[in-house]
């Protein structure tokens, strides 16, 4: 029986719970969240947002998937609720799913525990990084799958991610700390950036609602 991917996209929360008995008290929301929302919108719009299809862009831009503004897994759970990141988590595995020729695939109940052991373990990752590294695994970057896609496969391939990524962190990092020390400013190549692409496809999308 073909593996099927079912869920429903959760939705924000945007008031206090019932029993709250003063609802003045509310804490107030913390800036990385407040800037994902405003940035994002709601936990649909977000997962609408960071698909599969940007795995390529992550790969292009590799310094702007690393230092960019995108939202950490931890961020994540604590604006839109950690449904909507197992979400995020469940939809890359499946492509993965998909994308791999084998026989025998990874069933949702394992794509949500493999998703659990992720946040659990990497809830600093930012959601480009994510899509950066399934890139990266989908191109058999850390080896191939042999017969199924296996969930230690995947974790294992991210301990080596977590390597590059430390890597090549600091690499760019000193890359912009000389340019600032030099006063250069990056030339301009007549690309598009990755922040613009998010904006198209944002701008695209909401023509076609």
């Amino acid at each position: 029986m073909k593996n099927q991917l079912n869920i429903s996209f959760p939705q924000s929360p945007t008031t206090p719970p019932r029993d709250v008995p003063n609802c003045n008290a509310w804490p107030s929301m913390p800036r990385p969240v407040a800037e994902m929302k405003a940035r994002y919108g709601n936990a649909g719009q977000f997962l609408a947002t960071f698909t599969p299809e940007l795995e390529l862009q992550a790969a292009r831009f590799m310094e702007r998937a690393y230092l960019g503004k995108a939202p950490a897994l931890e961020t994540v759970v604590s604006g839109y609720g950690e449904d909507t990141a197992v979400v995020l988590l469940c939809l890359l595995v499946e492509d993965v799913n998909n994308f791999v020729g084998v026989k025998e695939k990874m069933p949702v109940s394992r794509q949500k525990e493999l998703a659990g052991i992720i946040l659990t373990e990497y809830p600093v990752l930012k959601v480009t990084e994510l899509l950066l590294f399934f890139h990266r695994l989908k191109c058999g970057r850390y080896g191939r799958f042999y017969g199924m896609v296996d969930a230690l496969f995947i974790t294992s391939a991210l301990l080596q991610f977590m390597e590059e990524r430390r890597k090549e962190v600091s690499r760019y990092k000193a890359a912009r700390e000389k340019e600032r020390e030099q006063g250069a400013c990056p030339s301009a190549t007549g690309g598009i950036t990755y922040d613009e692409y998010l904006a198209l496809k944002r701008r695209k999308e909401s023509n076609h609602e």
